[in-house]
């Protein structure tokens, strides 16, 4: 006799993309139409907010070729790895476009993001293009055969009108292009100084391609799109993915509980909602722990919120590895609000103006902390303020 298992819905999901993001349609709908209209747009938010649920579920009713990737995944400590950055973008436009073109015959879907394995499936791939459709991807080739020498950096501007060239040879009028947390791109500077400068330089005569960006780096992202001495000044328009309010933050705890079958108080929603304050991850993260209560009550509450500050490894180590890449004066500055209740002026803080200021500009650029008024700062996240107090 089998075993079954009864399926239910399961409204709570963290840590990964949902397919459904709540109360985000206004959002989804103008990136669509941005998109379409080939618009440069940049999606900004602070972390855990959705901002990739947002992306991937607007993707998804885009009905041309559409590339996703996030340069966080080719970070190396404070360099980037711009060799295997650019070889998965080269093959994920290839790869999505020909099944497009050719959708009875699919091209399986690239996996390895780095390494020699990645390399030779490009190669691969362009041989695929020139034989089957007799074009040939000079700029692929180039990129390639520089990578064999030791250096791209002559071969960069080629590849960067990949998605133009293959819009043009295939009649695609529009391929969407997607680069999550796009800040850390600036990292490739270092050995590529005036990165930006040639990505706007290209980007902004692609007649058939729509650039998508986001960052959870808040303030680093608005200077790379409002700044007069950046490349990007007035390029993207702006979608933000903001925390939830307190209505919207209870109706997504009411109707997740109501999907899963759990009986709640509203008392005790309405505590988690202000402990919370908005942000989806730690909403539902929440809700997936307070499913081991038999009922949602302010006891249930309280010891779910109060295990998650005090106990959780998961989120302590969440909030241990982003504190730990901050610099000294920033680290200085959030355990000294964390401590004054998550806001607060920073009177008695040991440190100088210039270490101050330095430590302040890391953390609003870094979308950590905002400014609400002159003076009084306030840490975002109030998980990370709780959890930094105990530290």
């Amino acid at each position: 006799m089998g075993t079954h298992i009864l399926w239910v819905p399961m409204k709570f999901i963290f840590g990964k993309p949902v397919d459904e993001p709540f109360d985000r349609e206004s959002e989804i709908r103008q990136l669509v139409e941005m998109a379409n209209r080939r618009q440069p747009t940049a999606i900004v938010g602070v972390r855990r907010i959705g901002k990739t649920s947002v992306i991937l579920k607007g993707l998804k009713m885009i009905e041309t070729p559409k590339v996703y990737l996030s340069a966080e995944d080719f970070l190396e400590g404070k360099s980037f790895d711009l060799i295997s950055f650019l070889s998965l973008y080269s093959s994920l436009l290839i790869t999505n476009v020909m099944n497009y073109v050719e959708p009875k015959r699919k091209i399986p879907q690239i996996v390895k993001q780095k390494g020699k394995e990645l390399l030779e499936m490009l190669r691969e791939l362009i041989g695929y293009v020139k034989i089957s459709f007799n074009i040939n991807l000079v700029e692929v080739e180039v990129f390639l055969n520089s990578v064999k020498r030791g250096g791209i950096k002559e071969s960069i501007p080629q590849i960067l009108e990949l998605p133009q060239r293959l819009g043009e040879e295939f009649g695609i009028k529009n391929i969407v292009v997607a680069i999550d947390e796009f800040q850390y791109l600036r990292f490739a500077s270092q050995n590529y100084p005036g990165i930006f400068h040639l990505l706007r330089s290209k980007w902004q005569f692609h007649s058939r391609v729509s650039y998508v960006i986001s960052g959870s780096s808040v303030g680093l992202l608005e200077k790379i799109f409002s700044s007069k001495k950046e490349p990007f000044y007035q390029f993207f328009f702006p979608i933000y993915v903001k925390q939830f309010d307190e209505n919207t933050s209870f109706s997504f705890l009411k109707q997740s509980f109501e999907e899963e079958g759990k009986e709640y108080d509203d008392n005790a929603l309405l505590f988690a909602m202000k402990e919370l304050d908005g942000i989806p991850a730690w909403l539902n993260y929440f809700g997936l722990k307070s499913l081991q209560c038999d009922k949602v009550t302010l006891e249930c509450v309280k010891k779910t919120i109060e295990d998650m500050i005090f106990n959780d490894p998961i989120v302590r180590r969440i909030v241990q590895e982003e504190y730990s890449k901050l610099g000294k004066n920033a680290k200085t500055i959030l355990k000294f609000l964390a401590e004054e209740g998550g806001r607060g002026d920073l009177k008695g803080i040991e440190l100088g103006k210039s270490s101050i200021n330095e430590g302040l500009k890391s953390l609003l650029d870094d979308g950590y902390i905002i400014r609400e008024e002159r003076g009084v700062y306030a840490i975002i996240d109030p998980i990370i303020a709780k959890v930094l107090k105990k530290l």
